[in-house]
């Protein structure tokens, strides 16, 4: 070939490059569009659902190389996340850090991606992944402080998830940043229940009247769900709780709902309309409801798995870890 024709190969190849490069941001600033993005800093926020994460796997294939695809798979990891698919959700985040392992993405992608491992029930995957962050951030414990006591819990390591969180919140306290304290310590407050036996109460079930005591509910596992029509995730982990119920209740396993809310006609509908058919509590306290104070919820959703002896064995459960936990607390004896 001719120096001419290996200079117009050469100007058709970078002219080609040149194009695709153009159409590849051109077709993510419509993407980005269509999907209603918002950017903050180093958050994202889009509108989710199936149809736009087909949209994102579209872009992505067509441009396998493109500077774009790093917001792009932020995207889909996010969107993944936010329609509480928690299996899926850590490879989706793993892709982005694997392709951008400096996206500026980085420390949420990975606190999300160990939450989905625990939310998933794979609280042992979870746990290195949080210890690397707690290396990396040694300073800012309050990013991945409530994910590592969670996961310490569940993996068995109740005493040293106590020990974390002393330190935590001592740390906090000396460091003058007790502003984000609260909201923390309103999540350790309930991993320092594990273990310990349930609260005394009695109230009446909604439906029957019957009373609901921990004396009543000894020698079946419980869930108790703190929940209200009106939080959006609450209502998107009903199908979890459901399919625990359906698999479960003919087992002793029995899932105790305490309402927020303070629309009993509202409550009604959404119980009867989602087959929610178990035990219920109301009182239209909103936040002062009784059992809500009594166990010190500050935020829903939220809930306690109680084993056979009335002994509190998880806290916030989320997804299947539902299901999986009761029913491993079933399988002991009674």
């Amino acid at each position: 070939m001719s120096s001419l024709g290996q200079a117009a190969l050469i100007f058709s190849l970078f002219f080609s490059l040149s194009l695709k490069g153009q159409n590849a941001k051109e077709d993510y600033h419509k993407l980005a569009k269509e999907l209603q993005v918002r950017e903050l800093s180093t958050l994202m926020f889009a509108k989710y659902n199936d149809a736009n994460i087909k949209k994102i796997e579209t872009f992505l294939k067509k441009y396998p190389k493109a500077p774009e695809r790093e917001k792009a798979l932020y995207l889909r990891a996010y969107s993944i996340w936010s329609l509480h698919r928690y299996k899926e959700a850590p490879p989706a985040y793993a892709a982005l850090l694997k392709e951008f392992p400096k996206t500026k993405f980085s420390r949420i992608a990975r606190i999300r991606e160990a939450a989905a491992y625990l939310f998933s029930g794979q609280p042992a995957k979870a746990l290195p992944r949080l210890e690397s962050l707690q290396k990396d951030y040694p300073d800012r414990p309050e990013i991945y402080a409530r994910e590592l006591a969670y996961t310490y819990s569940r993996v068995g390591l109740q005493k040293k998830a106590l020990a974390f969180m002393d330190a935590v919140e001592a740390e906090m306290i000396f460091k003058g940043n007790e502003r984000l304290l609260p909201r923390i310590k309103s999540h350790f407050d309930k991993i320092r229940l594990v273990g310990k036996p349930l609260q005394n109460f009695e109230v009446k079930d909604h439906t029957t009247g019957k009373i609901i005591s921990p004396k009543s509910l000894k020698g079946k596992v419980v869930l108790i769900d703190f929940w209200a029509t009106w939080c959006g995730p609450c209502v998107a982990e009903l199908p979890s709780i459901k399919a625990a119920h359906a698999k479960l209740s003919k087992k002793d396993f029995v899932v105790f709902g305490v309402s927020l809310d303070d629309n009993e006609e509202r409550m009604n509908d959404i119980i009867k309309e989602r087959k929610m058919n178990w035990l219920h509590y109301y009182d239209g306290k909103k936040w002062k409801n009784d059992l809500a104070v009594k166990f010190g919820v500050r935020s829903i959703p939220a809930s306690l798995l109680v084993d056979r002896q009335g002994i509190v064995r998880a806290v916030n459960l989320r997804g299947i870890e539902v299901a999986d936990l009761a029913e491993k607390l079933l399988q002991k004896k009674k």
